[in-house]
């Protein structure tokens, strides 16, 4: 990532010293704005994961999911942008793309069982199981693009600018997850004595988490309309399609939990402790398969090797549409 940025500082000036040579403009335009990109498999594995839980509602099981598919982006960025004529610049611009999601999921699971091994000893079993999880999506990028444009002006105050270009998108996605879960299982016999009852209690406490990163590439399309606020600054309106992929996320998993398990004869047993267990891998497509109803759904899974003969390398792609508006600065040439 660094050598990215130092790569940008170095061109930048390279153009500035060359538009001081050229008696070329030179301006610099500051921009924030926001934006829907589809978001490729993390999308529909957040889709896939709801769709799952809600098909298997009833039957023992219900569950809540509140978790938002990741479309919107908070960006920021700066431009340089160089005149090569009255009407054609060159652009080069480094930026900061922002999406975050996060939410609750809750499962519960509820089983009734009588079991008559003969006449004299039978048994009922309940069980249930309780989950709490809190996800937390956060992706950053940082845009290192090159644009061409072609300005036509309006009137004296307005200019109108169609451009596009292509660039690298170095890229980062992390994962924060708290979770719960408690279970219990407890196995009942009526005996002449009275009831005998059996406790097989655990809960689990623990913190999980998943960084990734990747370097994708692509291309872009804009509209801007330029308003001059004076001489030298003017302020912008952008329109800008984007078509990115970005494949191959790689990186660390990381699971820290601590459990408690009561058990035996009225729970007369227990036990505690500590797991963590951290491994590298990255984000593989996946169709997973209800038993029951034999519907598949589309979800992304960190595992160190491919899942099955059909999985592929996740993209988390950035393709969208964004809005933006700038203030720009000029330097040289005619006010």
């Amino acid at each position: 990532m660094r050598s990215y940025i130092k790569a940008l500082v170095l061109l930048q000036a390279g153009i500035f010293f060359a538009a001081g040579a050229f008696g070329s403009d030179l301006s610099f335009r500051l921009y924030g704005g926001l934006g829907y990109v589809d978001g490729g498999d993390l999308s529909r594995s957040i889709s896939g994961w709801r769709s799952f839980y809600q098909d298997r509602q009833g039957d023992g099981f219900s569950s809540s999911y509140d978790l938002g598919e990741m479309h919107g982006t908070a960006e920021l960025g700066v431009e340089a942008v160089l005149a090569l004529s009255r009407r054609w610049s060159l652009s080069l611009g480094v930026g900061y793309l922002h999406q975050k999601a996060r939410g609750e999921i809750r499962t519960q699971t509820t089983r009734h069982e009588d079991i008559t091994i003969s006449s004299s000893e039978q048994w009922t079993v309940d069980f249930e199981q309780t989950t709490e999880q809190s996800p937390v999506y956060t992706k950053s990028t940082i845009p290192i693009t090159l644009s061409l444009d072609y300005s036509l002006a309006l009137n004296a105050k307005w200019t109108l600018t169609l451009g596009g270009g292509g660039g690298i998108y170095p890229g980062r996605l992390d994962l924060r997850e708290s979770y719960d879960i408690q279970s219990e299982s407890i196995s009942e016999q009526l005996t002449g004595n009275g009831v005998v009852q059996y406790i097989d209690r655990l809960t689990t406490v623990g913190d999980y988490s998943e960084k990734t990163k990747t370097t994708g590439f692509g291309l872009h399309g804009r509209i801007r309309l330029d308003l001059k606020l004076g001489s030298y600054t003017f302020v912008s309106i952008t329109v800008l399609g984007r078509w990115v992929n970005m494949k191959g996320w790689e990186g660390t998993r990381r699971d820290t939990s601590e459990w408690q398990w009561t058990y035996g004869l009225w729970g007369d047993h227990s036990a505690e402790g500590t797991d963590e267990r951290t491994e590298v891998g990255q984000y593989w497509t996946y169709d997973l398969k209800d038993e029951k109803s034999g519907k598949s759904y589309p979800v992304v899974l960190f595992r160190d090797t491919e899942l099955s003969p059909s999985s592929k390398p996740a993209n988390f792609n950035l393709s969208g549409l964004s809005i933006r508006v700038g203030l720009g600065f000029r330097f040289g040439g005619k006010g």
